[in-house]
């Protein structure tokens, strides 16, 4: 027969359920605790339980779409059995075969093209203006496309409702002065927060050789506005054939959910001065994954031998590239800020005759930080692709819910440090 014991969080000795005061009492240190708070600091973490239901219905030989099959770098492309293929939108190869499509999972939902082909275009001439840390092999030469293609990239859309269970170890600092003695008292807290959110549509590249930093930097799109899958959608018109699995692309939804979920619930943890996550547990409900094809036109321009990637968001007409910052213009520009900027203050504080040693240090920092900011807003502008790091904004409005939360007072400590006399040192 098995039976439970529990340990004062302070001291680590016995604790006993008293029943005049129906808490955990410590006979070593004199603590007492809320038994659903020792419930909580024993919880075992569970780990995550996130999943989705998969489909499953795949492409019928008669539906009017063909494949084509790029023997360059192996890219498999369908499209409406009208549509003739000249070249590969990857890799601009020209030799690709036609070849019935049959099996593969069937798009559900398609947004169609809204950004035309001049209006992509002028995206891609004007993204060269007023960039301050372009590499001048884009400055000094004039920028042609080199191939410019209209693709339908392949996605999973991931929705479920998501709920968590989370313990926090929180804390509450207070510090004071007492002659010759600095007093710190510190609160020690146990916080839970329990409850729940629903995510929609979450879009995963289901493309191998589409970089994931670019078809996530071209969201959000806007699946309200998407229809039905049909082949005559594609006409005139490239799709990219997924060929990443559904559970291939399930992990980085996960990993989006998850830090959406958390950032969420320790928003809720406030007024403390330090929080921890003590344990957690994360399942869902009602997942599912949507195949869908999305509207990207990919642009490629070569500069010295190396291709450069554009891709504009076909319905929003949003752009990102894989243009990286010039390195020297990086260093160029953050020490030009940094030394005007230190100079300035230089030269007010040594009219207000306040120069020093540890006044100048505090310039330095803070010139230091004003460069470092002006050269991430340059970096800004070359609007270089990214990866999501949640998904946030694929949360229903009005979704979030919190059904459990409670803060549990545990014990306060105590610790202090006597004050050095600097006039006695010296």
């Amino acid at each position: 027969m098995s039976t439970a014991s529990y340990n004062c969080p302070c001291c680590g000795g016995p604790l006993k359920f008293s029943g005049e005061s129906g808490r955990l009492e410590c006979a070593a240190c004199g603590n007492s605790y809320e038994p659903e708070a020792l419930e909580m600091l024993n919880a075992s973490e569970s780990g995550e339980q996130i999943s989705f239901e998969h489909p499953k219905e795949g492409f019928r030989a008669e539906e009017g779409v063909q494949a084509y099959l790029c023997k360059n770098c192996g890219a498999e492309l369908i499209t409406e059995d009208t549509t003739t293929a000249a070249e590969c939108p990857y890799c601009g190869s020209p030799t690709i075969l036609p070849d019935r499509i049959e099996g593969g999972v069937k798009p559900e939902k398609v947004i169609p093209f809204v950004v035309t082909k001049e209006q992509a275009q002028k995206q891609f001439e004007d993204y060269f203006k007023g960039k301050r840390l372009l590499p001048n092999i884009f400055l000094n030469s004039r920028n042609r496309i080199s191939e410019m293609r209209r693709l339908y990239v392949p996605y999973w859309l991931f929705s479920c409702d998501a709920c968590a269970d989370m313990v926090y170890d929180a804390e509450k600092v207070r510090t004071e002065q007492k002659g010759e003695w600095e007093i710190t008292r510190t609160k020690h807290y146990l916080v839970r927060r329990k409850g729940g959110m629903r995510f929609e549509n979450i879009p995963v590249d289901g493309s191998v050789k589409m970089d994931d930093k670019l078809t996530e930097s071209l969201e959000p799109y806007d699946l309200s506005a998407a229809i039905p899958f049909q082949s005559a959608v594609l006409a005139g018109a490239m799709a990219d054939h997924a060929d990443a699995d559904c559970d291939a692309c399930e992990k980085r939804a996960v990993e989006r959910v998850e830090r959406s979920v958390e950032q969420t619930m320790l928003d809720t943890v406030r007024d403390y001065d330090t929080v921890n996550e003590r344990n957690r547990r994360i399942v869902t409900e009602r997942g599912s994954a949507t195949p869908a094809l999305l509207p990207v036109w990919l642009m490629t321009t070569v500069k010295e031998g190396k291709t450069y990637t554009f891709a504009v968001n076909g319905q929003t007409g949003k752009l990102t590239c894989d243009v990286p910052a010039d390195k020297k213009k990086s260093l160029l520009w953050g020490g030009g800020v940094f030394a005007g900027t230190l100079g300035v203050a230089a030269l007010i504080l040594s009219l207000m005759e306040a120069l020093g040693s540890g006044s100048l240090l505090i310039c330095a920092v803070v010139a230091a930080i004003i460069a470092l900011a002006v050269v991430g807003a340059l970096k800004g502008q070359l609007k270089q692709a990214a990866q999501q790091s949640a998904a946030g904004g694929y949360v229903r409005e009005g979704s979030f819910h919190l059904d459990v939360n409670a803060d549990h007072f545990l014990y306060e400590s105590t610790t202090k440090r006597k004050i050095e006399d600097n006039t006695q040192k010296k």
